[in-house]
C-alpha cells in the first residue's frame, strides 16, 4: 500500500509540474523562476509576469511548484533554489 501511494504521489507531482510550464523550457528543475511572457516570438509585445509558487517536498523528493505561463514566449529570471532545508538563495546571484 505504501509503495503504491508513493508511486501515485510522484506521478501526480510529475504531471502537475509538466502542466505548470512548457516542455521546451531549459530551466533547472530545482530553481524557482519569475517568467516575463510575451505575445510573440520576437518578444516585442509584453503581456505580464508570473512567478513559481514555492517549494514542495514529499519525503526526500523536493520539487518546485511551477506557475502556469500562458504563452510559449518568455524570459526567465531565477528567484531561489528549492532544497530539503527550504528555499536557498545562492551567493552568486
Amino acid at each position: 500500500m505504501t509503495i503504491r501511494m508513493k508511486a501515485v504521489l510522484i506521478g501526480a507531482m510529475a504531471a502537475f509540474a509538466a502542466l505548470g510550464a512548457p516542455a521546451a523550457m531549459a530551466e533547472d528543475p530545482l530553481t524557482a523562476y519569475t517568467y516575463y511572457y510575451y505575445a510573440d516570438a520576437a518578444k516585442t509585445q509584453f503581456l505580464g509576469s508570473v512567478s513559481d509558487q514555492g517549494c514542495g517536498q514529499s519525503g526526500d523528493f523536493v520539487y518546485v511548484v511551477r506557475a502556469q505561463v500562458p504563452t510559449p514566449y518568455y524570459d526567465l529570471e531565477p528567484m531561489y533554489v528549492c532544497t530539503g532545508g527550504g528555499p536557498y538563495l545562492p551567493p552568486e546571484w
